[in-house]
Order: structure tokens, then sequence, then C-alpha cells
């Protein structure tokens, strides 16, 4: 194969790539696909063109087109997060689509010329001329299709958020067709430097789809995270709902525990009034409070657990100097991280009797250009061995269903190497600190003291 007719055959498979791609999407629905993302297109494009001559002088004549086919449903599947099985669909029917529209184009040739029309296209300039113009023609029917809305088949917009099974069977088809065409390549006498230099494109290919998976997962993954972030915060309004509801039927107990003893009118009822009112007051303001802390997910974290402690006459005692917005850290992660250290910090008081006050305390502060967030309890001391041991996986000072904890703290340790801060804990016989160190972000560093 010369390196004219090799061109040609690129620049002809490039051509073809656009109708199959379009009818692809069109028969997926994902339209939107062409517009939100236009270098995958052209990756396609060029992915295309390259395997598709490397496929007509490594394999034989008839075989090199189920190759090709396989290949673009592979390809087709990472690219548009579409799963195999659709996409095996979806690139049939563009394949049989391209190929009823060529038979007639060439029927139609034949009749104009006057004679086989196969013959002609062995010379180079016409096979480009036919190509063009048949691939105008494929591209043209669908923009009409498109216009008038006219669809034989649709299959539902259904994304793969895992490509990374489709991703590893590319990769064992180019290898194993790499294997199988060295025999093929040998036997024919092709050109092994261009050979060569195809199967090097071919791997560049499969490394630069890996890398545009990689990317599209870690995308996908924060947008799960932000998802579950909102859920979570949702949860907590809901909850915070719940509490103002039963806090309404509460009152509507006070106010008629109230009335009747007016009506009643005992002796001293003004001052028994004024104390279950004093009580009932108080009662409230420890039930259930708001905090700002600077970050609204924590916000809602904090109010939730401070109902908890109070349901466990518990005392939350919350304060922040500084807002947590200048941390530098997932707002996901932190909330997995306090929730976390919190509750721990509430089931320290259930491992042994507790005499006195139960008392939690939460207070973030800036130092150093650090954020630190201390969150301490005066529960049982935490001797050395088991400080050591708090961060492993599985571990658990927990006496009852021990499998089912010991990941708490092994997750907060995680989080916060993510999110590059450190942990520190100190216990004494008055006073167990979890103390968090966190790095502020770059807008604030020097100006917080």
């Amino acid at each position: 194969m010369t390196v004219y007719k090799f061109i040609s055959k690129i620049f002809i498979s490039a051509l073809e790539a656009v109708p199959i791609l379009l009818m692809y999407v069109k028969i997926l629905q994902k339209e939107h696909y062409l517009k939100e993302h236009r270098k995958r297109v052209y990756l396609f494009i060029l992915i295309y063109s390259v395997f598709t001559a490397w496929a007509f002088i490594s394999m034989p004549m008839g075989s090199h087109t189920i190759v090709i086919i396989t290949f673009s449903i592979i390809v087709l599947s990472i690219l548009t997060s579409t799963p195999l099985k659709f996409s095996c669909i979806g690139v049939l029917i563009s394949i049989i689509y391209a190929t009823v529209i060529e038979l007639g184009c060439l029927a139609v040739f034949s009749i104009c010329v006057g004679t086989n029309s196969i013959n002609l296209l062995q010379d180079i300039g016409i096979d480009i001329i036919f190509a063009i113009i048949l691939n105008f023609i494929r591209v043209l029917i669908i923009k009409l299709m498109n216009r008038h809305k006219i669809n034989f088949l649709q299959l539902p917009s259904k994304d793969d958020e895992d490509t990374i099974t489709s991703y590893w069977i590319f990769g064992m088809f180019i290898m194993l067709l790499s294997i199988v065409s060295i025999n093929i390549i040998i036997s024919n006498k092709v050109n092994i430097v261009l050979y060569q230099v195809l199967l090097f494109l071919l791997f560049l290919f499969f490394i630069v789809i890996g890398m545009v998976d990689y990317r599209k997962r870690i995308e996908l993954n924060k947008i799960k995270n932000k998802f579950e972030l909102k859920k979570e915060y949702v949860n907590n309004l809901e909850s915070i709902v719940d509490i103002i509801r039963r806090e309404k039927h509460d009152f509507a107990n006070h106010i008629n525990t109230v009335y009747a003893m007016c009506v009643l009118d005992k002796p001293n009822t003004v001052d028994r009034i004024k104390d279950y009112l004093k009580k009932t007051t108080n009662n409230l303001e420890s039930a259930y409070r708001f905090f700002d802390t600077g970050n609204d997910y924590i916000d809602g974290l904090v109010a939730m657990k401070s109902n908890f402690a109070f349901e466990n006459n518990i005392y939350l005692d919350v304060e922040f100097e500084t807002p947590l917005e200048i941390v530098m850290a997932d707002d996901n992660d932190l909330v997995g991280i306090i929730s976390n250290i919190l509750d721990n910090a509430f089931e320290a008081f259930n491992l042994e009797t507790h005499e006195g006050k139960k008392i939690v305390s939460v207070y973030g502060y800036v130092e150093d250009n650090s954020y630190f967030l201390s969150i301490a309890n005066n529960g049982p001391m935490i001797d050395k061995e088991t400080e050591e041991k708090l961060f492993k996986k599985g571990f658990s000072t927990k006496i009852s269903n021990k499998k089912d904890h010991g990941f708490g703290l092994f997750i907060v340790d995680k989080l916060m190497k993510k999110n590059h801060g450190k942990i520190e804990i100190s216990s004494s016989p008055q006073e167990t600190e979890f103390l968090l160190e966190f790095k502020l972000k770059k807008d604030y560093c020097g100006e917080v003291g």
C-alpha cells in the first residue's frame, strides 16, 4: 500500500465516522453530547480513522469489518458513558444505516456511469470524491430526520457511571488484535514500519481514552459526593422540621396546662406559673439550639447533635471563634470528620458509669496560620495503648456489637490525611481531646489571627 493510498483511506474513514456518530447519538438520545463534548467527538473521529486504516492493512477482507464494528462499540461506550449492550445496538444500527445508504449510492452511481462502479472506485481520486458525496448524503438524511423528528428507534438515554469495565475490555481487545495481526502482517509482507507506527498510535489512543475516562470518573465522583452532602443536609432539615412539629405539640400542652392553672386559681398560682414557664423555657433552649459555625452543612449537623445530646443528658458546648468557611477542606469530608468524632465523644459516656455533668465541647480557632478544631469530652480517660490503636481499621472500645464498630475514627484519619490535616489525641482523667489541625484557604492565610 502506497503512502498516498493509505492517507486517502484515513481521510475517507474520518468522513465515514461523522454519520456513524450522528446516528449513534440520535438512537441513544444523546444529541447534547455533540455540543458538550466536542473534544471527545474529534477524538473518536481521529481514533476511528486511524484504526480503520490499520485494520484495512492488518486484517483479511471481511474480518476487518467485524473488528471495526467491535472497536466502535467499545470506544463509543467509553467516550459517551453508555452501557455496552446499548452501545452495541447503537453501533450496529448506525453501520446498517451507513451500509444501506452506500449501496443505494453505488447503484445510482453505476446507473449514471453505465458501468460497474466498483472498478471506477479503484481510482483514489474518484474514491475520495464518492466518499465526500456519500457521507454528505448520510449526514443530510440524519439532519432531515432530526428536523422532522423522525425516529425509527430510540434507546433509553442511560449513562453508565462505571465505564472501567469497557476500558479494560478495550485494552484486552487491542492486545488480542496486536497478537493476531502479527502473523497476518508477516505472511502478507505489509510495510512493517507503517504497521508499527499505526500500532503505536493505537496504544497511544488507548492511554488517551484512559485519561479521558479517569477524568470523567473523578468528575462523577465529585458530583456524587456533592449529592450525598446535599442529601445529608436535607435529612438534617427534615429532622429539624420533625422536632419543630413535636415542639409545637408540646407548646399546646404547656398552654393548656397554664390555662388550667389559671382556671383553678389556687394559692400562689402566679408564682407557680412563673416557675413552670421558666423551667419550660430553659428546657426548650437546651433541647434545640442553632449554631453559626460558618458552614451551613456543619450548622445543620451540630444542631442535630445538640438535640441528641439533650435527650441523653449531655451538655454540648459549641463556640467558633473563627468561622469554618476559611478551612481548606472538602465540605463532605468535614461533615464526616466532625460527625464521627462527636459520635465517639457521646458514646464515651456509655463505656462506664459517669458521675457528674456530662460535657462535650467543640471549639474552633486560628493559630499560627492553621485552623484548629478541638472536640473534647469529660468521659473516661483513654490509656496510651488504646490511643495507638484508635485509628486502626476495625478497632473499637465498645463492648457490644464490635463487628459493627471500629470504622469511625479510621475514616476520620483517612479524611484528615486526604485534606492535608493532622489529628492529635490527649487524654487525662479530667478530659479527652481530639485536636484537628487544618490548612487555611489561600485567601485567608496571614489575614486571620
